[in-house]
C-alpha cells in the first residue's frame, strides 16, 4: 500500500482533521457511554427522582448529536480527500498522455486506456473514502476506549487488548487472498474492455471479412472470465464477514463472563463499572471490524493502484523544447541525425539543409524512413543524437508553442473530431466565419460546402465519418489556410484519392507553397515534379539530395523513378 499511502499523504490538511475529528469522537463515545451508565444506575439501583437524571438525559442527547455530526464530517472528509486524489491522478495520466511522442502512443490500446483513466481509478476510492478515515478512527478510538477501561477495570482491559489482534490478523490474511483476485479481476477487466472497445472501432471491417461471429466469442470468454473472479471474491467477502462476526461474539463473550465473575462471585466490581465496560465495548470490537473491513476494500484497491503507478511511471522520450520564441520563414539543418525505434529500425542523416520558403520533397523506396524523417524534422519524434537547427537555433532551445503556431502538419489521414465543420478548422481559435469559409473554398470545399444544408454548422462524425479521404484532407488543408504558417509538413498527402481530388488537393497545395516553406513525402510523379529540392531516403539514410536536374544525375533511384514514370506516360 506504499503507493497509495504516498499519494494520501499529499494530502496532509485531510489527515490533521480526520485526526482531530476522531480525538473528538472518541471523548464522545466515552461520554455517551458514561451518560447511559448513570441514567441506568440512578434509576434502578439508587431509584432518583426524574429530576436527579435530567443533567443526564440532556448530555446523552448531545454526546448523540455530536457523535451523529462527527460521523458524517468524518465521511464527507474522506469523501472530499478521495475526490481530490482521484482528481490528481486523473491529471497527471492525462497530462503525462499529451506529452508522449506519436511513436509511442500506440503501445497501449486506446480501450485500456480509458478503463484506467475511469474504471481503474474509480477503483482506488474506496482506499480514501473509507479506509483512511477509519484507519485514523481505529488508531484512536479503541485507544481512548482501552484507557478509559483500563481505569475502571485492569482485568477487564486485558482481555480486550489480547482479544483485539485476532480481528485485524484475520482481515490480513483475507486480504492477501482478495488482492490475487483483484488483481486477476483488474486484468480481466481491462483485457475485456480495451479488446471491446477495439472490436467496436474495427466492426465495419471485421463484418466485411467475416470475422464477426470469431471476435463475439471470444468477448464472450472475457466477459465469462471477469464474472467468475468477481464472484470468486464475493464468496471470500460473504466467508470473511461470518468469522470475523464470531470472533467478536466470541470476545464480547469472554469479557462479559469475566465481569459476571468479579461482581457475582467475588463482588470486586460494582453494577455502574461492569455497565459501562459492557455498554463500551461493543463500541470498542466494532471499530475494529469497521477497520477489518475497510482493510478489505482498501485491498482491493490495490491492484487498481499497481496499474495507475505503473502507467504513470511509464518511461517516456518526449521531445525535448526551450524558451526561444520562433517565427517568420524557417530554414532547417540537421547534422548526425539519428533515431532509432524499438524494433530496431534506425534512421541516420548525415547532412540535411532545407532553405527558407523552399518546397522539397523527400522520396524513397516504402519503409526507407521517410515518415520517420518527417516526424522528426516537423519535432513529434525525438532525435537520439545529432543536432537540429531551426533558423540557426538548436531545436531543445525553441518554444514550443511558437515552433507550432508557426507550422502545420498534414499527415495521411488528418482526424477529424465530433463536431460542427466550423469547429474541426477553427480548431478552438476565434476566427470569423468568413475567414472559416475563405479557408474552405481556397482548400477546394466550395461546391462541398454550398451543398451542405447546415453550412459551417454540419456536423461531422467522430473521426471525420461521413466525409471522403479527400474531403478530410482539404479540411485540415483548410486548418493551414487559417493558422497561416510558415512552415508545413505533408506526409502523402495525395495518396488513396482519385486523379480529379488529387488536382484539387495539389492547387490547394500551391497556394499554400506560396507563403511558407514546404516539406513533402512523396511517391506521386506529380507532387516529385513540382519540387525544388529534393531528398532521397533509402536504408534509413539521405543517399542524395538537390535539385531534380542535380539528381537525374547523381542519383539511381531517382532516374529509375523518371524512367517508369516517362514509360508509364507513354503507354496512357
Amino acid at each position: 500500500m506504499k503507493t497509495l499511502q504516498a499519494w494520501a499523504m499529499q494530502y496532509r490538511l485531510f489527515l490533521g482533521i480526520l485526526f482531530l475529528i476522531n480525538v473528538l469522537l472518541g471523548i464522545t463515545v466515552i461520554g455517551q457511554s458514561y451518560a447511559i451508565v448513570q441514567i441506568v444506575d440512578s434509576v434502578f439501583m439508587e431509584s432518583t427522582t426524574f429530576q436527579q437524571i435530567v443533567p443526564y438525559l440532556m448530555g446523552l442527547a448531545a454526546f448523540l448529536l455530536i457523535r451523529t455530526f462527527l460521523n458524517y464530517t468524518n465521511a464527507r472528509i474522506g469523501l472530499s480527500l478521495s475526490h481530490h486524489v482521484r482528481h490528481s491522478l486523473r491529471n497527471a495520466l492525462t497530462t503525462k498522455w499529451t506529452k508522449i511522442p506519436v511513436e509511442q502512443t500506440g503501445e497501449s490500446l486506446t480501450g485500456s486506456r480509458i478503463t484506467t483513466l475511469i474504471e481503474q481509478i474509480d477503483q482506488i476510492d474506496p482506499y480514501f473514502r473509507e479506509y483512511i478515515p477509519q484507519v485514523i478512527k481505529t488508531t484512536i478510538l479503541p485507544l481512548l476506549i482501552l484507557i478509559a477501561v483500563f481505569y475502571v477495570n485492569p482485568n477487564s482491559g486485558w482481555i480486550m487488548l489480547i482479544t483485539a489482534p485476532f480481528i485485524p490478523i484475520s482481515y490480513i490474511l483475507i486480504g492477501v487472498k482478495t488482492q490475487q483476485k483483484s488483481e486477476r479481476q483488474l486484468a480481466e477487466l481491462s483485457r475485456f474492455s480495451g479488446k471491446f472497445l477495439d472490436i467496436l472501432q474495427g466492426l465495419p471491417t471485421l463484418k466485411l471479412l467475416g470475422r464477426g461471429k470469431e471476435q463475439s466469442d471470444i468477448l464472450q470468454q472475457n466477459n465469462q472470465g471477469f464474472q467468475n473472479t468477481t464472484l470468486s471474491i464475493l464468496k471470500i467477502a460473504f466467508a470473511s464477514s461470518f468469522f470475523i462476526e464470531l470472533i467478536i461474539t466470541l470476545g464480547i463473550g469472554l469479557l462479559a463472563l469475566e465481569i459476571g465473575f468479579q461482581m457475582l462471585v467475588y463482588e470486586t466490581l460494582a453494577f455502574a463499572s461492569a455497565f459501562f465496560i459492557l455498554a463500551i465495548a461493543p463500541e470498542y470490537y466494532n471499530s475494529l471490524k469497521e477497520l477489518g473491513s475497510a482493510f478489505h476494500t482498501g485491498r482491493g484497491s490495490l491492484a487498481a493502484a499497481e496499474q495507475i503507478s505503473k502507467e504513470l511511471d511509464k518511461e517516456e522520450r518526449p521531445v525535448s523544447w526551450g524558451s526561444q520564441f520562433i517565427e517568420g520563414p524557417i530554414r532547417l539543418d540537421a547534422n548526425s541525425l539519428s533515431f532509432q525505434y524499438d524494433d530496431g529500425f534506425e534512421l541516420y542523416v548525415n547532412h540535411f539543409t532545407l532553405a527558407k520558403q523552399k518546397r522539397a520533397v523527400i522520396i524513397g523506396p516504402s519503409g526507407q524512413g521517410k515518415t520517420t524523417l518527417l516526424n522528426v524534422l516537423a519535432g513529434i519524434y525525438e532525435k537520439q543524437q545529432g543536432e537540429l537547427r531551426l533558423n540557426g537555433e538548436l531545436r531543445e532551445n525553441i518554444d514550443e508553442n511558437s515552433w507550432w503556431k508557426t507550422t502545420s502538419y498534414i499527415s495521411q489521414q488528418p482526424y477529424l473530431f465530433s463536431g460542427t465543420l466550423r469547429e474541426n478548422v477553427s480548431m478552438g481559435e476565434h476566427y470569423t466565419d468568413d475567414e472559416v469559409t475563405k479557408a474552405l473554398q481556397t482548400s477546394g470545399l466550395q461546391e462541398w460546402i454550398t451543398s451542405l444544408p447546415q453550412g459551417l454548422d454540419t456536423n461531422i462524425g467522430e473521426g471525420g465519418r461521413g466525409l471522403s479521404g479527400g474531403e478530410k484532407q482539404r479540411v485540415a488543408l483548410a486548418r493551414a489556410f487559417l493558422k497561416k504558417p510558415t512552415m508545413v509538413f505533408f506526409d502523402e498527402p495525395t495518396v488513396g484519392l482519385d486523379v480529379r481530388t488529387e488536382q484539387i488537393l495539389a492547387n490547394s497545395i500551391d497556394a499554400l507553397a506560396e507563403t511558407a516553406t514546404v516539406l513533402t513525402v512523396a511517391h506521386r510523379l506529380p507532387t516529385i515534379r513540382k519540387a525544388e529540392w529534393l531528398y532521397v531516403i533509402e536504408g534509413g539514410k539521405v543517399t542524395a539530395m538537390g535539385t531534380p536536374e542535380d539528381l537525374l544525375i547523381t542519383s539511381p533511384y531517382y532516374q529509375s523513378l523518371m524512367k517508369r514514370g516517362a514509360s508509364d506516360a507513354n503507354t496512357h
